[in-house]
């Protein structure tokens, strides 16, 4: 079967496993990989942290934008992008060609994949309490993270079993018409 999507853009929280499942995506589709927070690195010449604290959220989101219309112009890219992207209005949500995964994740479980160093990765959530804020962020984006065309829950999940759910999703396989070892460990909830 045919691939019908020449980019994949992965949405969801901070800690869905979006950086981490982009790569193993990639490789299965013969894909290249971006991390949009890596593609902004570079643009700006300075760390995500660098830019919020000399910039503050404005001066990044306008970079985020940039590495976004740069990057949906190109074929055969699989895309992690910020936990905020697909909330954005000022970027367009529909490519011709490009399908969004959106990984889901509980705040809980988010924030115990994002570990110890949390507060210097991640600007947003500085000077809070990284649950409440990760729960508050879901019940603000959720809405849009379901308009993307794929959606499969990571909890419990290896993100080489993640990237195979969205291969055989892209392809239109339904998850009882895949392998026999997909559907032992996926189960009927995927």
């Amino acid at each position: 079967m045919r691939l019908i999507a020449r980019s994949v853009w992965l949405v969801g929280l901070s800690g869905g496993g979006k950086s981490t499942v982009g790569p193993f995506l990639a490789e299965r589709l013969g894909f290249q990989f971006f991390d949009l927070d890596s593609v902004v690195q570079e643009l700006a010449n300075d760390t995500i942290s660098g830019l919020f604290h000399a910039g503050g959220e404005s001066k990044f989101r306008k970079l985020e934008a940039s590495a976004s219309d740069a990057l949906q112009k190109k074929h055969e890219v699989v895309v992690a992008t910020g936990g905020g992207w697909m909330a954005r209005n000022d970027i367009p949500k529909i490519w011709e060609g490009c399908i969004r995964a959106w990984l889901r994740v509980s705040p809980e479980v988010a924030l115990q994949r994002l570990g110890e160093d949390v507060k210097n990765l991640r600007p947003m959530l500085v000077g809070s309490e990284p649950l409440s804020v990760l729960t508050g962020m879901l019940l603000l984006r959720e809405g849009a993270y379901a308009e993307a065309e794929i959606e499969v829950d990571t909890v419990g999940r290896r993100p080489e079993e993640v990237a195979e759910v969205i291969h055989h999703r892209l392809l239109g396989d339904d998850i009882e018409s895949a392998t026999p070892n997909l559907k032992e460990e996926f189960g009927k909830n995927t």
